[in-house]
């Protein structure tokens, strides 16, 4: 990122690629109205007088020949989303005209806009701060309304708020102690041993509730892991198939036809359920790329969350179910039996299998006869013990905010310790300060330029 450019005028298509009835093109700098003013024309090739805060119809121009139709709206800085004069030019979705038009603007001295660059302008010009420009891109991420919503609603400031309120009850311990050390012999009331540790658990106490929160996260926004796992022909695929409600996998009557694994992504309760299909544990198999597809299956089975283990019911339990079952070990607490084609003979019972597995529920489903999804995906979502996440409104959105929260509670309590030993407040004073350091880098006050460009460069272009 050119993080020592922002004198330049920047341009991006802040729509997705691809063909579409209308896109964007975002543009945020000194120039940005000078320039434009110069190319956007009416009708008659009359230059349109761009007011702010006005949407406006016209022509973008290059020399006599018309570029697009397009709407244009502009926001003088600095009351615009970046701090700086912003143009938005909605033309056309056709490839061509979009790369017409940047093509120009670039001719008239724009710059191609680097990856989350209008969100850093907006960040380094004090229209958010970090946390909420963070949440500019977990919100374009989000996987399921919740996620959506939680994600807004730090876009709107709810965890900087509380950060801040954390800041400000820590800035006024701060205060006191280096009063104390400028004016000792001072007739002023300092706060005692027992004030101070009070003041410090209150803190700890709220820093340990916003931790506690990034479970909510990763469950809400990056999402639950389930690996669907079973023999040869027991019918994975056609589980897949049924909670997708389309043929995603292909399906025959010969074992082994998945040989990699398969991933799609469902909402289910607002919770991103992330599917995988994976292919058959045979006990001995010699094709190698079926030896291949089964390692695939281990590491799946490793990393997944929930297991969804398929059995064929016409099929008796035999070395490669056990071979399974070894894989399954240690994951038997979070996998879910689901015994398949149950309107064929029933070779396998549910007794006979709970002589190898205690299981919490085991499932009886049909492809062909069963419509109803939810009797696979509510023993799962319970099995996940979904229903007891009550996700607040101010969580951690990412591992960076997380480790550094950790790190910032971490100084607390050595804080704590110190005050409880009976240290110096001059100690104490200093463990404070590093605890605000911190807590400044959470909210991205002084943060580094490398680390801003490495938060920044995941975004996508345009944003």
């Amino acid at each position: 990122m050119n993080l020592f450019k922002q004198e330049d005028t920047i341009v991006a298509l802040a729509t997705p690629k691809g063909k579409s009835a209308l896109a964007i093109i975002r543009i945020s700098g000194k120039d940005a109205f000078k320039t434009v003013s110069s190319v956007f024309f009416d009708k008659q090739n009359n230059p349109v007088r761009i007011k702010n805060r006005t949407v406006h119809h016209g022509y973008i121009c290059d020399g006599t020949k018309q570029l697009d139709e397009v709407i244009l709206t502009y926001m003088q800085a600095p009351n615009s989303v970046t701090g700086e004069d912003v143009i938005e030019i909605t033309t056309h979705g056709n490839h061509i005209i979009i790369q017409s038009i940047i093509k120009l603007l670039l001719s008239k001295g724009f710059r191609t806009a680097d990856k989350g660059e209008f969100t850093y302008r907006a960040f380094i010009n004090g229209k958010m701060d970090l946390t909420e420009a963070e949440a500019v891109n977990a919100l374009i991420e989000s996987k399921t309304q919740k996620s959506v919503e939680l994600s807004l609603n730090s876009l709107k400031g709810s965890l900087s708020n509380k950060l801040k309120e954390i800041k400000n009850e820590l800035i006024n311990l701060f205060a006191y102690l280096e009063v104390s050390l400028d004016y000792p012999h001072e007739d002023i009331d300092f706060l005692s041993r027992k004030e101070k540790e009070e003041s410090l658990r209150k803190i700890i106490s709220q820093t340990e509730r916003t931790i506690n929160s990034y479970t909510v996260t990763q469950t809400l926004i990056d999402g639950v892991k389930i690996a669907i796992v079973g023999k040869p022909n027991a019918g994975k695929s056609s589980i897949l198939n049924s909670i997708l409600g389309y043929n995603r996998a292909i399906v025959t009557d010969i074992a082994g036809t998945t040989t990699d694994t398969i991933e799609e992504t469902i909402d289910y309760k607002g919770i991103p359920f992330t599917i995988i299909d994976t292919a058959g544990i045979r006990h001995h198999s010699s094709n190698m790329i079926e030896q291949l597809g089964q390692e695939r299956t281990k590491n799946s089975i490793e990393s997944a969350n929930i297991v969804l283990w398929v059995m064929d019911v016409n099929s008796a339990f035999d070395d490669n179910d056990k071979a399974i079952l070894d894989l399954l070990h240690k994951k038997l607490d979070k996998t879910l039996i689901i015994l398949n084609k149950s309107d064929l003979e029933h070779k396998i019972s549910q007794d006979y299998l709970k002589k190898y597995y205690q299981a919490k529920e085991i499932v009886f489903y049909s492809c062909i006869n069963d419509n109803n999804i939810d009797k696979i995906l509510q023993p799962v979502y319970a099995l996940g013990e979904f229903e007891n996440l009550e996700p607040d409104s101010s969580i951690l959105l990412n591992t960076r905010q997380y480790n550094l929260i950790c790190r910032f509670k971490e100084t607390l309590e050595k804080t704590l310790d110190l005050i409880i030993k009976g240290d110096s407040d001059e100690i104490v004073s200093f463990e404070t300060q590093s605890a605000l350091d911190i807590l400044n880098e959470v909210l991205g006050i002084d943060v580094k330029d490398d680390i801003a460009a490495t938060i920044f460069s995941k975004f996508c272009i345009g944003k």
